[in-house]
């Protein structure tokens, strides 16, 4: 009975029987509506697993004999890709002219290496001519030195005489102001030397803004393409070098999940490029803030591309699993085994070369795996393939080749 018709028969209940009889009968009329609906439910989930006639066929079917010996795992997974935990875009200190590169993409390069030169004509005319000054200021400080040595033998000498009677004070004087202004001399040679050297340290300096070196162990990832002659300034990218040996990535962590992930747990990689592989990394930082747009907080794993043989590059596209519930020594069926009807599930069980409907209860599903937490045993034969169609009571037999 549809919904209209039972409109209908309630309307003319109310209309044809007066007084209070009618909210009686209305109640009578509405348990037995009820009553036809149950009975009209089990009636179809008895018509879709129940046999409607006697005519016994036999179904070949596929058959996985249950074991609780299994592990499954619910994971948090995520697609992300992975980058160089040390990596640096190297960019000029100066506008120049490039003169050299002197590596190119794919290189090794160690750290202090020379990668690219600017032209430095003109700071290395600077630094010879610093040199050439620094050099003649220390051989005035060595005659300036030399000349302050003899003032103060004399000065000593005229000392003695002076005690001795064989001299006056008046040319004791005259010597010790010799000395002096040798002293002073001396010490103002040692300053100039002094300025000297620190303006060809500077001047050294500024010719290294012209040489680019490399900062880290590593592999020059991009040189881009840059030619000698190209004017270039501190906005132009010159080299991307990378350490390849520890790559990161970053997760965005759902809200509702974030308590989960600890920092120190193990997460599992696998990469489009790598199908057949799995990598270990660890979580090593969880942010402190979720992001009111995504409700999402990132978090960042990292591993030690040695501990792959270096297979992995920056930029390969991977998923990451994270362990959310593990469940040892279960029962676990494939997917295909599960029936669902009208928010129950259930599988058929071969009993004596028999269709059995068992009903079942679930828990967690890791890929084409389901958790069994109720309704089956180990050693009990479960259909997993060729029991769509089948009826309760069905003869089936089992051919597993």
């Amino acid at each position: 009975m549809n919904k209209s018709t039972k409109k209908v028969v309630l309307e003319e209940l109310r209309r044809n029987i007066p007084g209070r009889n009618v909210r009686i009968i209305l109640a009578v009329s509405l348990l037995l509506l009820v009553f036809i609906g149950l009975y009209s439910r089990r009636e179809k989930i008895s018509s879709f697993f129940d046999k409607n006639n006697n005519k016994d066929q036999t179904a070949y079917v596929k058959v996985e004999t249950i074991v609780s010996n299994k592990t499954i795992q619910l994971s948090i997974v995520q697609n992300m890709s992975i980058e160089a935990v040390n990596r640096v875009n190297l960019l000029p200190r100066v506008t120049g002219r490039l003169d050299k590169l002197h590596v190119k993409r794919g290189d090794s390069v160690k750290t202090g290496q020379i990668l690219a030169t600017l032209e430095h004509t003109q700071q290395n005319a600077q630094i010879e001519a610093a040199v050439a000054n620094l050099a003649s200021s220390v051989a005035d400080a060595e005659r300036a030195k030399a000349e302050m040595m003899n003032a103060k033998t004399n000065l000593d000498r005229y000392e003695r005489l002076v005690k001795e009677g064989f001299s006056t004070q008046q040319q004791y004087d005259s010597i010790a102001t010799t000395y002096f202004s040798a002293k002073a001399n001396y010490n103002a040679s040692l300053a100039k030397q002094r300025q000297l050297s620190s303006e060809l340290n500077r001047t050294r300096s500024t010719r290294g803004d012209y040489i680019i070196t490399s900062p880290l162990n590593g592999i020059v990832l991009n040189d881009y393409s840059l030619a000698p002659g190209a004017m270039i300034s501190p906005s132009t990218p010159v080299m991307d070098i990378a350490d390849l040996t520890q790559l990161k990535a970053t997760l965005k962590i759902p809200e509702s999940k974030i308590f989960i992930v600890q920092e120190g747990m193990f997460v599992t990689l696998t990469f489009d490029a790598l199908p057949k592989k799995e990598f270990k990394a660890k979580v090593t930082k969880i942010d402190q803030y979720v992001d009111p747009d995504t409700r999402t907080s990132n978090v960042e794993i990292a591993l030690n591309n040695k501990d792959t043989e270096m297979i992995l590059r920056p930029g390969m596209f991977g998923q990451a699993s994270i362990i959310e519930e593990e469940k040892k020594n279960a029962i676990v069926v494939p997917e295909s085994a599960i029936h669902e009807r009208e928010n129950d599930f259930y599988v058929w069980v071969v009993i004596n070369d028999k269709a059995v409907l068992r009903t079942v209860k679930t828990g967690i599903k890791q890929n084409s795996d389901v958790q069994i937490t109720e309704g089956l045993k180990p050693g009990e034969k479960v259909i997993i393939f060729g029991g769509n169609n089948l009826k309760n009571g069905d003869s089936v037999k089992i051919q597993n080749q």
